[in-house]
């Protein structure tokens, strides 16, 4: 897959990211980033609703495998995502504490009334 990925979003612009880390040019580890971005009609190749019930079936399929040792259950992308949010939606959006002294020295210096808990 990520050869894919590579040949899609580095190679099919002009920019590998795999082939200078492979060999070890210097430099190569330094985070750079492609990306792209593809719209398909699913329709065009197949029966959209059939489609949908193959995703279904493969992510039921994907779940009823057992869960690597030391993990809770299988998750397919979006599920930790999903998990973040309601977890955050419940008891807010942790900060370091830094971040939080920053915040409340600026809001005291500009008169800005902090939310609670903050």
């Amino acid at each position: 897959m990520a050869l894919l990925f590579e040949c899609l979003s580095s190679l099919f612009v002009g920019n590998p990211l795999l082939i200078p880390a492979l060999q070890g040019k210097p430099g190569a580890m330094i985070h750079r980033q492609n990306s792209v971005v593809a719209a398909v009609n699913i329709g065009t190749f197949t029966d959209v609703e059939a489609y949908k019930d193959h995703v279904d079936t493969l992510i039921d399929c994907l779940k009823a495998l057992p869960p690597a040792e030391g993990v809770q259950e299988v998750m397919v992308p979006g599920e930790p995502e999903d998990k973040v949010h309601e977890e955050r939606l419940r008891n807010g959006i942790p900060l370091p504490e830094g971040t939080a002294r920053n915040l409340r020295t600026v809001a005291q210096r500009f008169g800005v009334k902090l939310p609670t808990g903050m």
